[in-house]
């Protein structure tokens, strides 16, 4: 809709600028009020919905701007005003987007209490409405009320967190491939309680992890991603002002840290769910063991051979049925080594066997083997006298040890 008065473009403001980014609706409550001059704002949104202006600042450029509508060649500094202005007005509204049943007012709690809840927020509002205040003036007709108004200069604020919004939105864009001016328009039409988990759930959805991870446990993954990028963010409002240069790159480095966080929790989720099944997962109790010496004898003549070679490289393999149901379990303190502990005492009993076959008389060798193999010791065998007994004794070289289950978190 073209606006021609400042009382139009109050009454347009907030469809507008649902028109132009798409988001669900307005939280705006439709009544304006003026800020408090000591708070030094432009302007605000309080929580019950209600939007405040500035009256230096916003309200007198734009009433200045409609009585010199269509007036050409004003000077760049008027200009400059005017867009500003406009700028706080988008910013504003910009605020009170929100998703299909959700309110601004719905995320007072997390803009104060959720790490770097706040830094997001306005810098995300701040990036996208400098970014696309020329669409809002477009959607306005405000170009023919003040003509040069588009290409003017406008001086951004926020600047301890808009740097941090740019390079978080362009650090998902390219992990994601969802371009960057998309993952801001993303953030922008919603709340600020919800906007760490769309920019989760942009990085989850273009990953190979919904190939990975079970439907069902979508939603707790896509939380893990979206408290791993908060902190990284919590303390950009405590960043020294003075240094401009320094500021920016400081904000800018947060922004950054905050994706690669979540992408490190991404890694975590991976491995996860990239670990061996179930079904893949062996395990030996002392009756397993028992009968498959009974089965393969040629297994107790080496009674240190517990393992497979698969065992061997992959000590994952050996862990019980509940603790690859539940991979938490093995992060637990003490419950890896207390199945270390159980595992070498099966390898003990079995080791403490073969020592007992070494003490045994030669006759009662050749009985056992008879038993075992079902062929008669040969007719020619006889015990050796003491003379020509050799002592047995174990090389010292021992199989492999099991391990209690260790898996990336």
């Amino acid at each position: 809709m073209k606006v021609t008065s400042q009382k139009e473009l109050m009454a347009e403001q907030a469809r507008s600028a649902v028109r132009i980014s798409g988001a669900h609706h307005s939280s705006w409550n439709g009544r304006l009020a003026v800020a408090d001059p000591a708070r030094k704002v432009r302007g605000a949104v309080k929580w019950d919905n209600t939007i405040e202006y500035d009256n230096a600042s916003v309200n007198e450029p734009l009433r200045e701007m409609f009585d010199n509508a269509r007036v050409y060649n004003q000077d760049a500094e008027t200009l400059r005003s005017y867009r500003e202005a406009l700028k706080t007005v988008l910013h504003e509204n910009t605020h009170v987007l929100a998703a299909e049943g959700t309110d601004h007012s719905d995320a007072q709690h997390a803009f104060n209490h959720t790490p770097g809840a706040r830094a997001l927020e306005e810098g995300i509002t701040e990036l996208y409405s400098y970014n696309n205040l020329n669409a809002y003036i477009d959607d306005l007709g405000l170009e023919e009320i003040a003509p040069g108004i588009s290409t003017a200069e406008a001086r951004p604020s926020y600047k301890q967190f808009t740097p941090a919004a740019t390079r978080f939105t362009e650090a998902i864009g390219r992990r994601s491939g969802v371009d960057s001016d998309e993952v801001v328009r993303r953030l922008a039409v919603v709340n600020a309680e919800q906007k760490f988990r769309v920019a989760a759930e942009i990085l989850y959805d273009n990953s190979d992890l919904p190939g990975l991870v079970p439907d069902q446990e979508r939603d707790a993954a896509v939380r893990r991603i979206e408290t791993a990028m908060q902190e990284p963010l919590a303390n950009l409002g405590d960043l020294d002002k003075s240094d401009e240069d320094r500021l920016r790159r400081e904000s800018a480095k947060a922004g950054a840290n905050a994706v690669q966080a979540g992408a490190a929790e991404m890694n975590a989720i991976r491995a996860q769910w990239t670990a061996p099944e179930p079904s893949r997962q062996v395990t030996r109790g002392p009756h397993q063991a028992t009968q498959q010496a009974q089965n393969n004898p040629q297994q107790t003549q080496n009674p240190q051979q517990t393992q497979s070679p698969q065992e061997a490289q992959d000590p994952q393999l050996v862990q019980s049925p509940q603790e690859a149901q539940d991979p938490r379990q093995a992060q637990e303190p003490g419950r890896g080594q207390q199945a270390g502990q159980a595992q070498h005492g099966q390898t003990g009993v079995q080791s403490g066997a073969s020592e007992g076959a070494v003490a045994q008389s030669g006759d009662l060798q050749n009985a056992m083997r008879a038993g075992l193999t079902g062929t008669s010791p040969m007719s020619s065998a006889r015990a050796l006298k003491a003379g020509e007994q050799g002592a047995r004794r174990s090389t010292g070289q021992e199989g492999p040890e099991r391990q209690g289950p260790e898996r990336g978190a």
